[in-house]
This record gives structure tokens, C-alpha cells and sequence, in this order.
């Protein structure tokens, strides 16, 4: 069961694999663990998304 004020979530085991790979062959990135990696994604993508909405309704 996921810490309190936490959802777990599921990804394909060859998504995570992947992730693990990257991380493993390229600290520089400073990523330390999956979990560190995802959040940052999700973060971005909301961050992007976010800028879109936010473009598309000053054009409008």
C-alpha cells in the first residue's frame, strides 16, 4: 500500500525497464530511482500541457 497522500500506479514492464536502462546508463541525468524519473515526467507534460490551454485560449 502506497504512503499516505499517494496513489500507486501501473506501467508495462518493458516501460519500466526502459526507464531503469536510462537511468542506469546515464547519471548525468541525476536521476536516482523510477520513481524520481516519473514524477519529473509527469510534472513536465503537465507543465507543456498546461502552456498549450494556456496559449490556445489567449489566441482565441
Amino acid at each position: 500500500m502506497p504512503p499516505k497522500g499517494y496513489r500507486g500506479i501501473t506501467l508495462p514492464m518493458e516501460l519500466i525497464e526502459e526507464i531503469e536502462n536510462l537511468i542506469e546508463k546515464h547519471p548525468e541525468l541525476g536521476y536516482t530511482s523510477l520513481a524520481e524519473f516519473v514524477k519529473d515526467a509527469i510534472r513536465s507534460k503537465l507543465f507543456d500541457l498546461k502552456s498549450e490551454l494556456e496559449q490556445e485560449k489567449n489566441q482565441i
